[in-house]
């Protein structure tokens, strides 16, 4: 429940945000672009983090959305630049495999893939 709470508001705002702003061209932004690896490598790498530091899975994932959802923001504030819906799937896939790889290879003992084996 409580991540519902965060979760709705902060849908509503970035769905305002996305009619609101728009870019100079639809072909500016695609899916393989040269700025994906870049988001996903940073929500991947605070993904980790996030999931050493919250036993919640879904607030340590929120949290690792928190760096590429200020990014875009602060994109839609420039010209000819535009809230990138593609970027947050970019950040949401980062960010899973972060906190799923934190909570995988560094469980609450330490390092513990090798449990699994």
């Amino acid at each position: 429940m409580k991540t519902l709470k965060f979760t709705v508001p902060a849908v509503v705002l970035l769905a305002f945000l996305n009619s609101s702003v728009m870019a100079c061209s639809a072909r500016d932004d695609d899916w393989t672009g040269s700025d994906k690896a870049a988001h996903f490598g940073v929500s991947l790498a605070v993904g980790i983090g996030t999931s050493r530091l919250l036993d919640d899975t879904w607030t340590a994932f929120g949290l690792a959305l928190v760096p590429g959802v200020a990014k875009e923001l602060y994109d839609s504030t420039r010209d000819c630049n535009r809230f990138s819906w593609k970027d947050m799937a970019w950040n949401a896939a980062g960010a899973y495999v972060g906190v799923r790889a934190g909570n995988w290879l560094l469980g609450p003992t330490g390092v513990s893939y090798r449990a699994a084996f």
